[in-house]
């Protein structure tokens, strides 16, 4: 398995999250495999997307319809987003990027999620947390880049925030800027297909309280 570099620069220590006050006016959005598109569901509800389902309760089929490659955001900032179990591709090719100007076959190191959206105050955060984060996190979801994206997960410029309880990786054992003679250690980085591989983990800066 390919551990990705972990780019941190923030300007507070990480603290595993604790539970808080629901802000006011804020909304938990559920993220599940079985779940729809923005247009078939509202994301509100942690349910499987259905044609019966009524008015549109139910849960996102992936990360990116909350945070959208080049955005905006679906969530607010003290909002929480709870990803449920399985795995998730993060990057070109992931469903809703086809279309995506920012997912383009010419530029897929931008497809990738779009910065978390900052908290209003650091006692109620903006939560990006895996389904299972307050139970022990048996089973964490996983996020996997692929196709050369930038990073998987985006706080840069983002502060009050936490995030917990994901397996964050991707899926090949290349190494971007390899030095050795041997190609087949190098990851691609001049021609599609790039391969399940991406540059960062989790990319912060000019974050605070994260």
């Amino acid at each position: 398995m390919h551990w990705l570099i972990l780019a941190v620069m923030l300007s507070a220590a990480s603290a595993p999250p604790t539970p808080h006050s629901a802000t006011k006016g804020a909304v938990t959005y559920y993220v599940r495999a079985d779940g729809g598109s923005p247009s078939q569901c509202d994301g509100r509800s942690d349910i499987a997307y259905s044609k019966g389902v009524a008015k549109h309760a139910c849960a996102w089929r992936h990360p990116f319809e909350a945070l959208p490659p080049g955005g905006p955001a679906r969530i607010a900032g003290g909002d929480t987003l709870i990803i449920g179990a399985g795995n998730y591709e993060m990057g070109r090719g992931a469903p809703g990027t086809q279309s995506l100007d920012t997912c383009r076959a010419d530029w897929p190191w931008d497809c990738h999620m779009t910065p978390v959206p900052s908290g209003p105050s650091p006692d109620k955060p903006t939560r990006i947390l895996g389904a299972g984060w307050n139970s022990g996190c048996a089973s964490p979801p996983e996020l996997w880049g692929t196709e050369r994206a930038e990073t998987v997960i985006d706080l840069r410029g983002s502060s009050n925030v936490e995030v917990a309880c994901f397996e964050i990786t991707d899926h090949s054992s290349c190494v971007e800027f390899h030095a050795g003679k041997h190609d087949v250690d190098r990851c691609e980085r001049d021609k599609e297909p790039y391969g399940p591989w991406a540059g960062v983990g989790v990319s912060a800066a000019d974050s605070g309280n994260v």
